[in-house]
């Protein structure tokens, strides 16, 4: 008896993130016309870093392609089977990542969000192959300068984009960061869209589950949602 009710209970909460998920959808479209962009150029990815996979699959039998993790080895565990069978999933790296992960992680994911140095740079460039998932990079802006953080300083960033310019086979293509939770973050998201159109990129990962909207609004073409389509993390 007491595995049928956690069974039910399971099937609930999968409806619920479904219905999340649609909710999220729904604001995302609203936000986006309501500042004349265009919905479809804005992705939506839900971050399923701590969640089992029995939690994720019901946002897969709803149609969703786009997901976020921020462990390479939890990635690999979770996802590796998924992707193999489903060649539309993107499965994007959202936390930092180490040297001796990169071969696996470009892999896995289609997308890096969290790049920060040079080092990481050439041996993504040096390990990418045409059998590579890995199609965009994010350079990571630590705008507030939070130790917390990671990313580097905007006075860094002319430094670091001459410097990339040696490593062609695949180069960075857009920007991310992170407010400090307790700020306004139209600061920080205006900001980082004009460094983007200063640095001529095309991409913007920025807004999250309580900002997206100001995000969507400042320009933002990825959005990285969890807890408000998956709920609370144990």
């Amino acid at each position: 008896m007491i595995s049928d009710k956690v069974n039910n209970k399971d099937k609930e909460t999968m409806t619920d993130i479904q219905k999340n998920l649609q909710t999220i959808k729904n604001r995302i479209e609203k936000t986006a016309i309501k500042f004349k962009r265009d919905p479809s150029e804005i992705k939506l990815i839900v971050i399923t870093k701590k969640f089992n996979f029995e939690k994720i699959k019901p946002l897969i039998d709803a149609g969703h392609l786009f997901f976020g993790e921020n462990k390479v080895q939890e990635a690999e565990k979770k996802w590796s089977d998924t992707l193999s069978k489903n060649k539309n999933i993107e499965l994007h790296m959202v936390g930092p990542i180490q040297s001796n992960k990169i071969k696996p992680a470009i892999e896995i994911f289609s997308a890096i969000h969290s790049i920060e140095k040079i080092k990481t740079l050439k041996i993504i460039n040096e390990k990418l192959s045409s059998d590579s998932k890995l199609k965009q990079l994010f350079l990571q802006i630590n705008i507030s300068k939070e130790s917390s953080k990671s990313g580097i300083y905007l006075e860094e960033m002319d430094d670091f984009f001459n410097e990339a310019k040696k490593y062609s086979k695949i180069g960075v293509s857009g920007l991310m960061t992170l407010p400090p939770p307790d700020e306004e973050p139209s600061l920080y998201f205006a900001l980082l869209n004009k460094l983007s159109k200063k640095n001529m990129l095309k991409y913007l990962s920025m807004g999250m589950s309580s900002d997206f909207e100001t995000a969507i609004a400042l320009g933002s073409t990825h959005i990285r949602v969890g807890e408000a389509i998956m709920g609370p993390r144990g």
